[in-house]
């Protein structure tokens, strides 16, 4: 009986320009909506934007060679600095604190996630991890990432929600990352850049997260 009330346990890394902090902030209506269901637990990337306060990166997108590091998802570079750190860091962490069922993420950490998806079946920290829920989240553009998505990343099951009116992100980039993953199921709204907490998408998402519970328990 134990086991059939555990709560899921879920990773959160935040988007670009954003902290464990802020992101904690802005995903509160929809934690409180899915904390019956799900532990959220957040992590701060280990790059810190160049003189901005609590605003941290996972990888950026110029040559390292430039003084001031930045990241934009338009950019087709052919550098991503800082990526391997990130990952290393985010796979110790989920050694050291793991296992985690899933992982929320938003923006450049959605952009992440979907690469950590790929990658799963050759990290063994990964191989807990059964589903991802991607909030304006893109496909990256840098081309030493393409490798990632050389093939339909069936490892996961993938929620994807994302905005409309979103200005950062392209909508045809959302797209293109949904269309990355087996199976998806997607929620688009009418709103921008952001984590939504209307009731539509409080009720998809905990609609996904009973259904990976149920299969937690049934497996």
């Amino acid at each position: 009986l134990r086991s059939m009330s555990r709560k899921l346990r879920i990773l959160c890394l935040h988007g670009y320009r954003q902290s464990e902090v802020s992101f904690r902030e802005k995903t509160g209506g929809l934690r409180k909506a899915l904390k019956s269901l799900a532990d959220f637990e957040f992590i701060r990337a280990p790059h810190a934007v160049h003189q901005e306060e609590q605003s941290y990166s996972w990888f950026y997108s110029n040559p390292a060679t430039h003084h001031v590091l930045t990241y934009n998802c338009l950019d087709s570079s052919t550098e991503d600095p800082g990526f391997d750190e990130s990952v290393a860091y985010i796979l110790d962490h989920i050694s050291n604190n793991g296992p985690y069922d899933g992982i929320v993420a938003f923006s450049q950490g959605a952009c992440l996630t979907s690469m950590l998806c790929s990658m799963k079946r050759s990290e063994t920290a990964l191989a807990d991890l059964s589903f991802v829920m991607l909030f304006n989240g893109f496909r990256s553009r840098i081309t030493k990432h393409d490798k990632y998505y050389t093939d339909v990343i069936d490892s996961v099951r993938s929620l994807h929600v994302y905005g409309e009116t979103d200005e950062v992100i392209p909508l045809d980039m959302s797209e293109k990352l949904v269309t990355s993953f087996h199976d998806p199921v997607k929620f688009i709204h009418p709103g921008g850049h952001f984590v939504p907490s209307s009731a539509p998408v409080r009720n998809f998402c905990k609609d996904f997260l009973r259904e990976q519970l149920k299969m937690k328990h049934a497996s």
